[in-house]
């Protein structure tokens, strides 16, 4: 009798145990992806017969199940009650009119586009996959394009602006220098790269210590920990990437020690045999220094980087 009272126990603590392990899967559920959703009209004015002009929505909202552009637009403005006109055509679904602004309103050819992480995407929304942390614009163009950063024809892949929000930019930006330093002490920082396109046809993705562009990188919005040693690469207009063609555009950010000294050519606040291997590296042109890097290279300072530079890094630490 005993025996089938624990049988009769454990068989209904199983099942209480089973009820509730199931409870709780069902209450769990994994987080939705959002995005930042921005709809704005800011080439078309009122004076010149919008219907309105400027932000008319910001807010984080739900990615689609779809994950694409169309189907979140349209699902996030739908619930929050701002009339939308999604056309249909042979070459897919895509958004006429929003908020009594109509495509051909301000000239032939105008209409809404979409804009991610600051790219003008050119394709349909449908195709247009967002991800975690995106922000997305969808933007009234009057000039297909132009008067919102995107000029079809301009092929320049340059940077039109560099910062780093929590460090400064030891140089005067300009489009044409690719290599950049900042200045940092012993402490880990966490910054955020912010470039804006020339032409915002061509992306723009931030890469850490490796310039890895078939990986998405980082977006404006990322947080990036830094410390001395670490370059930050930029990356314009991959051919890999969607809407790219020219070629890219590549710029380099050194975060540099405060007490870098000569030889130290990696920034990391220690002149070292990695130092003068780099440097070795440099004097037969199988790395490119920049300015700064070349400065600090000429060990010797015998006016130019050669292996003798190596040569003498090599003796100073065997000296230690």
């Amino acid at each position: 009798m005993k025996k089938i009272t624990r049988r009769v126990i454990a068989t209904s603590l199983a099942a209480i145990t089973t009820i509730s392990a199931a409870s709780v899967s069902f209450g769990v559920s994994a987080a939705t992806e959002k995005v930042r959703l921005i709809v704005k009209n800011e080439t078309y004015s009122v004076s010149d017969g919008a219907a309105w002009e400027g932000v008319i929505y910001d807010k984080t909202v739900d990615i689609s199940d779809s994950k694409d552009a169309l189907s979140t637009v349209t699902n996030a403005l739908h619930d929050d009650n701002v009339s939308l006109t999604v056309n249909d055509t042979q070459w897919g679904s895509y958004i006429a009119a929003v908020s009594g602004v109509s495509e051909n309103d301000a000239a032939q050819y105008s209409g809404w586009m979409g804009v991610q992480n600051d790219w003008v995407v050119n394709n349909n929304l449908a195709y247009i996959i967002l991800r975690d942390g995106d922000t997305f614009e969808l933007t009234y163009s009057v000039t297909l394009g132009s008067d919102i950063g995107a000029d079809w024809n301009n092929p320049t892949t340059a940077l039109k602006e560099l910062s780093i929000d929590g460090l400064t930019i030891n140089e005067e930006f300009t489009p044409s220098n690719t290599d950049y330093t900042v200045t940092i002490g012993d402490e880990v920082k966490n910054v955020f790269v912010l470039p804006t396109a020339e032409n915002k046809n061509y992306q723009v993705r931030t890469y850490k210590n490796e310039y890895s562009p078939e990986n998405f990188g980082c977006r404006k919005t990322d947080e990036i920990e830094v410390k001395a040693g670490d370059t930050l690469y930029i990356g314009v207009g991959n051919a890999a990437w969607p809407g790219s063609y020219p070629a890219e555009t590549v710029y380099k950010v050194h975060v540099m020690a405060e007490d870098a000294q000569l030889g130290d050519v990696n920034f990391d606040g220690n002149v070292d045999i990695t130092d003068a291997t780099l440097i070795q590296k440099a004097s037969i042109d199988l790395v490119k220094f920049s300015e700064s890097q070349y400065k600090l290279a000429d060990y010797n300072r015998d006016g130019r980087v050669s292996v003798l530079d190596t040569t003498a890094i090599q003796r100073m630490i065997a000296s230690k």
